[in-house]
């Protein structure tokens, strides 16, 4: 529930600074793509370290609008499920899944050192949900392990730095790169301008 309340709040928050660059845009004589949308995929997912196997890729589809040639403010949602068998000291084993959502705002700086390359950085602001669940050999669930804590919902805010770059391959259509924390580590994905 906390996760909806917290989309509805970005969303208001996004739709109030778009409200506000568009005032600044519609007195801008240059004619650029105002909107983005970017659908990625992640190619190291945060959990690598834990030795974790993907069950669901990190995917993310982002919203974006750029008021100005120099800055973009988005909105980002993105889901992964990845899975790790821990082994207590005692020998007792546990297959733990962790399905990790999470959705932020990001706003970002851009530079477009050659025509069809351009670099931008930036900041996220986000909020997580982790929902973590054990599962015992047999594959018997078991809410109360011996060993293990009870398996619990996580939520958060993350504050994080992404670095990206870009490339023009149609009129509108774009390939990024990006690296960053939260999702995933790096992720690769198609920009669409409108």
């Amino acid at each position: 529930m906390r996760y909806f309340k917290l989309l509805s709040l970005s969303l208001t928050i996004l739709s109030v600074c778009l409200l506000t660059t568009s005032n600044l845009q519609a007195q801008s004589r240059k004619k650029m793509p105002h909107w983005e949308v970017r659908a990625g995929i992640g190619l190291l997912p945060t959990f690598l370290k834990d030795h974790a196997s993907t069950e669901l890729q990190p995917v993310s589809l982002e919203v974006r609008y750029r008021p100005t040639q120099k800055f973009s403010v988005g909105l980002l949602a993105g889901n992964s499920i990845s899975q790790a068998m821990q082994e207590h000291h005692t020998g007792e084993t546990r297959m733990v899944r962790n399905n990790f959502k999470m959705i932020a705002l990001r706003g970002a700086i851009h530079s477009n050192p050659f025509e069809k390359l351009e670099l931008y950085g930036g900041m996220t602001l986000g909020y997580t949900n982790s929902n973590v669940d054990y599962t015992f050999p047999g594959d018997e669930k078991d809410s109360e392990p011996s060993f293990f804590p009870t398996p619990k919902e996580r939520d958060g805010l993350l504050f994080s730095a992404f670095l990206g770059t870009s490339y023009r391959v149609y009129n509108n259509v774009n390939l990024f790169g990006e690296l960053s924390y939260g999702l995933s580590i790096a992720t690769a994905g198609v920009a669409v301008r409108f």
